[in-house]
């Protein structure tokens, strides 16, 4: 198989691609505050998962992760971006808007263990990623 330009993958036979030309995978960065709740607030941080987009496609990444620890627990969260939000210099970046789980955990012998002795409680986060990150160097 050969690179042709756009460098698809070209079929050896006949130089058809093999496999269609999609918008190159990336990810983002967020970062950012959780709302006050029982007087105290987490640091919320996480790259997305990456996906082939654009800034023009509407696409939307997926996250997990967990919050810092705060009052001697943390939260788990999970949830999807807002859809790809364009920049005049052609990248993009994505809106968040979340709650992070009510149940607080603790690491406990390297394991999530629910903390009893705090009521649960969810925390909201919001903001913006960052623009695109993992892009392959552009050929020169």
């Amino acid at each position: 198989m050969s690179k042709g330009p756009g460098s698809a993958s070209l079929d050896h036979c006949n130089g058809l691609p093999l496999y269609p030309e999609r918008p190159p995978s990336h990810a983002h960065l967020f970062q950012g505050w959780s709302s006050l709740v029982l007087g105290h607030v987490h640091l919320v941080e996480f790259f997305t998962y990456p996906v082939n987009g654009s800034a023009t496609d509407q696409h939307v990444h997926t996250y997990q992760g967990h919050t810092s620890v705060a009052v001697g627990h943390f939260h788990r969260f999970i949830g999807r971006t807002g859809c790809a939000i364009p920049l005049p210099d052609g990248s993009h970046y994505h809106d968040i808007d979340a709650i992070v789980d009510e149940e607080p955990f603790e690491f406990k012998k390297g394991y999530y263990v629910t903390v009893s002795r705090i009521k649960p409680h969810t925390h909201e986060f919001k903001g913006f990623t960052g623009t695109g990150l993992g892009y392959e160097p552009a050929e020169g």
